[in-house]
């Protein structure tokens, strides 16, 4: 084709051009014109009534906004796509040179959809202001774009490591099965980018919808709806509550046992442990508070619920025991209370029975013949009563040897109990920690 053959085709496409614009009507307004003339949007768009209009619902974006446990209910952004065929829509695509049209979405009939499971939804786009694309073979594809607040039903047992699956409901809400049914689309994996926009939260990941086709009955009047169901799941990040109330509460507890038997601790510092044991009670209980404040009300403790219960009844022992451990101590001191031998053996003390055996409450002098010793001549009286108090001198002095040996034995002995029951319930303390955190 030489020059003057394509200046000549130039100017034919510009005068077919200025022949389908006259007045300023370009061929997708006269399209249109021809399309609307005598269409009607109320009225469902099949040659028979008879016939069932087939429309697909698929999910075209997702983003997780947040997740209330205490409401139960999800909050998300998405896309929804419906595609029906309309049979009063359709035009030969070579006449207008267009394989699809936007129309006002008023313009047409649309299916009455809606989330069944929504409380509140919230459309970025008024319906007034939204299109749709309509084919050329009569193929109408809506897009509905908005915020939901969908119900959820939450499974809170093993919180702060659980998994919720939420379920969406979506279908037409005044069409029966045998005017409307719907068709769902593939199900959506993790991460799957060549479908769509699918992420969660920084709390929450997402972790892949599956679609299926329900149906509702409506029992009074005897009529079936078809719906899709999305079954949407999200995992939670558990590392946030494990660094902010698993953690500490573990630190607390560990520290307070230290607190509550440290064998270097003598009786009369004993009463401060019962102090550290019931501060750790109430800061163990208002912990417990913020989980159950962020938790649905059910019937069961979720995990980390019952770890931090489990905390508060470790701790709860230990108290007791220490305030038993102090009574016994006391009573050593004050009532001359020798410990049972099957105790001794265990804490491995059988050598310091001799200090245990039982006090002797007042002095009492020898009186034996072969020890005393007899004075005559001048002076006998004085020697003799000289004689009496030094035995009664040097038997006060033996004495409290004696009970200084045994305070030595009593604090060695409470060392030893002490050091045991924190072994005990530090060991305890750590089993039940991983107990709960490992199910």
């Amino acid at each position: 084709m030489n020059f003057y053959d394509f200046k000549f085709v130039f100017y034919l496409a510009i005068s077919w051009c200025n022949l389908l614009e006259v007045d300023g009507i370009t061929v997708a307004e006269q399209l249109k014109d021809v399309l609307m003339e005598g269409y009607d949007s109320s009225i469902r768009p099949v040659n028979n009534e008879r016939d069932i209009l087939i429309i697909n619902i698929s999910m075209n974006t997702m983003s997780v906004l947040t997740l209330d446990p205490a409401e139960e209910t999800i909050n998300f952004s998405s896309e929804f796509i419906l595609q029906w065929k309309d049979e009063f829509l359709f035009w030969n695509k070579s006449d207008y040179n267009i394989t699809w049209l936007k129309l006002k979405e008023s313009f047409l009939w649309t299916p009455d959809t809606t989330v069944s499971t929504s409380i509140d939804t919230n459309y970025l786009i008024d319906a007034s202001e939204r299109y749709v694309s309509v084919k050329h073979d009569g193929t109408v594809r809506q897009s509905i774009y908005a915020v939901f607040t969908n119900l959820c039903d939450m499974n809170v047992d093993k919180f702060p490591y659980d998994q919720q699956t939420c379920m969406i409901k979506m279908g037409p809400w005044s069409y029966t099965t045998q005017e409307v049914t719907c068709i769902v689309g593939r199900d959506i994996a993790p991460n799957d980018t060549d479908f769509g926009d699918f992420h969660g939260n920084s709390e929450w990941d997402f972790e892949g919808i599956v679609s299926s086709v329900g149906e509702t009955e409506d029992p009074d009047v005897n009529f079936t709806f078809s719906e899709v169901h999305f079954a949407l799941t999200v995992k939670r990040r558990p590392q946030f509550y494990v660094w902010v109330l698993l953690i500490p509460t573990y630190i607390i507890t560990v520290v307070c046992i230290f607190g509550l038997f440290t064998p270097t601790a003598n009786h009369g510092l004993r009463e401060e442990r019962v102090n550290l044991g019931i501060t750790t009670l109430l800061s163990s209980a208002v912990i417990l508070q913020i989980v159950a404040n962020a938790m649905p009300k059910t019937s069961e403790l979720p995990l980390l619920g019952n770890f931090i219960l489990a905390e508060i009844f470790v701790v709860a022992i230990g108290v007791l025991f220490a305030v038993l451990v102090l009574t016994l101590h006391q009573r050593a001191h004050t009532r001359e209370w020798r410990p049972p031998a099957w105790m001794l053996w265990i804490l491995r003390m059988t050598g310091s029975s001799k200090f245990l055996s039982r006090n002797i409450t007042k002095i009492r002098h020898k009186s034996s013949t072969a020890e005393r010793i007899h004075y005559t001549g001048e002076g006998a009286y004085l020697f003799k009563n000289l004689d009496e108090s030094l035995q009664s001198v040097r038997e006060y002095i033996q004495e409290e040897d004696r009970d200084y040996f045994r305070e030595l034995t009593y604090v060695k002995f409470f060392d030893r109990l002490d050091f045991l029951l924190l072994f005990i319930f530090q060991v305890g303390n750590a089993l039940v920690t991983l107990f709960l955190v490992k199910q």
